[in-house]
């Protein structure tokens, strides 16, 4: 007992040594911290002042002459468009995402970024309050999710964040047999559509009593599309803008999807897109055939959504960095549910996850930030001294590697060499510049290995897992949660 309290209160003020310098260097960001760059919250607030003026918020114009209205100032962006009158970045939200910002557009745009930083940080802890009545510790999700959560999708406004929130509501509500409530969850992660399409097909598929609410909400979302820009630019959504989008950054170095591999490879961008659009396809319907077995191993009914979400961040035609988040639910969940040795796995996926690998590469001042975040995990999960350390070390040193030789990309110029009309896609632009941004240094695409890996390893593990002797042939849901981590497979 004595032993265990010693090995507890070095634990504790280890980690607490380690956050006080994580700390430290993270306000040593100065102007790059996260609520300060917001990078991509000009590209949203044009395409909701668009909506506002009941423009296209797709088109080149009135999104180049907006974002080169409001991005102005001291920061990389902001030099990006001094330097070049002709660039544009695109907002390819669904219409009804555009909506909050289109309430946002009267309002001074720095408002309108310190609104939308603290509804991400408001959603990034409601996350982990919500992991916590599943049984997972605060510090435990804290740890998987402020970095690969709450920084990465500070620092480019994303609105992942909001989808990682109705996901981990859809499950917890599946798990207190809410099916009700769960059916519009799972609607509303739709949000970000890459996952709100296995999602709600794995719903409607194992929960019959959410199939009315999730068709309610997600024709409600239809409707707010539809009276946000009209049918016939919602069908243009659709049929134009997403694979445009898809192909405009086959090279583009921030790509984690599988189009991005193969084009990076020698494969031809169309054959690269529809190889992405194929495993989309068939990991997602594999991900929902083996959810309903994995929920049935673990006795944990919140997987039957949580697992699908895994299998669409894997590789896919496009995932960029800030979505891959989206898969720590369920590496939670599974990792919580196993035995010992697959837990130690899934704790060094869990830590692989949990850091923003790009943007660590990058800002040498979140080293200490992810060292911390994989110390917190490991000793959450109470895996054992020899592989926890083995994890720690082993990510400390790929990431010091790395940081060894900081990343490098050419600044595109396209002002002068090409033209573009108001009223074609702006991804006619953006690919061009996404081109010029490419890279050929084996470097942008070592540093994903881990995280391809990772996710792999989550999935194997779902796919894998063997159901508990006595366990119920149906998913069962529970009105308490567990509140401890005893393996359970």
């Amino acid at each position: 007992m004595t032993t265990a309290r010693g090995r507890k209160l070095i634990i504790t003020l280890a980690i607490a040594a380690l956050g006080v310098f994580a700390i430290r260097d993270f306000i040593r960001l100065g102007d790059a911290l996260p609520w300060r760059t917001m990078d991509e919250f000009a590209d949203f607030y044009c395409a909701g002042r668009a909506v506002a003026a009941h423009a296209n918020p797709y088109t080149y114009e009135p999104l180049h002459r907006c974002e080169h209205e409001v991005n102005v100032g001291r920061s990389f962006r902001a030099s990006v468009f001094r330097s070049d009158p002709a660039v544009a970045i695109p907002a390819p939200l669904p219409p009804y995402d555009l909506l909050p910002f289109a309430a946002l557009s009267p309002w001074p745009l720095p408002a309108g970024r310190w609104t939308t930083a603290a509804a991400i940080v408001v959603a990034v802890a409601l996350c982990v309050g919500l992991l916590a009545a599943f049984g997972i510790p605060i510090l435990l999700g804290a740890a998987a999710l402020a970095l690969s959560a709450g920084d990465a999708s500070l620092n480019t406004a994303q609105i992942v964040p909001f989808a990682l929130l109705a996901l981990v509501a859809c499950g917890l509500t599946l798990a207190r047999n809410r099916d009700g409530w769960a059916g519009a969850f799972a609607a509303l992660t739709a949000i970000e559509p890459v996952v709100g399409l296995p999602v709600m097909l794995a719903c409607f598929c194992f929960a019959p009593r959410a199939r009315l609410t999730l068709v309610l909400t997600a024709a409600i979302l239809g409707l707010c599309a539809i009276a946000a820009v009209g049918p016939l630019t919602v069908v243009t959504y659709l049929s134009a803008v997403i694979p445009a989008q898809t192909g405009s950054e086959a090279h583009f170095p921030f790509q984690y999807g599988l189009t991005y591999v193969l084009a990076r490879l020698g494969l031809s961008i169309p054959a690269a897109r529809v190889a992405g659009d194929l495993s989309y396809i068939l990991l997602v319907a594999l991900g929902i055939v083996a959810a309903r077995r994995a929920a049935i191993a673990t006795g944990r009914r919140e997987l039957l959504v949580f697992f699908p979400a895994v299998a669409c961040v894997i590789a896919g035609p496009y995932v960029h960095a800030e979505e891959l988040c989206l898969a720590i639910p369920g590496a939670l969940v599974l990792a919580a549910a196993s035995a010992a040795g697959r837990r130690a796995l899934l704790a060094g996926a869990l830590c692989i996850l949990s850091i923003p690998w790009l943007l660590s590469w990058g800002e040498k001042q979140l080293y200490l930030a992810a060292l911390l975040s994989c110390v917190a995990i490991v000793s959450s999960l109470r895996i054992a001294l020899v592989p926890a350390v083995s994890i720690v070390v082993s990510i400390g040193l790929a990431l010091y590697f790395f940081e060894l030789h900081p990343p490098s990309l050419a600044v595109p110029h396209l002002a002068g060499t090409h033209a573009y009309s108001a009223g074609e896609l702006v991804q006619v632009e953006w690919r061009d510049y996404a081109e010029a941004r490419s890279t050929s240094d084996p470097l942008w695409f070592a540093i994903k290995i881990p995280t391809w890996a990772a996710l792999a390893t989550v999935f194997v593990a779902g796919l894998f897992i063997r159901r508990r002797l006595g366990a119920p042939t149906e998913p069962a849901a529970r009105k308490t949660l567990p509140n401890t981590l005893r393996p359970s497979a």
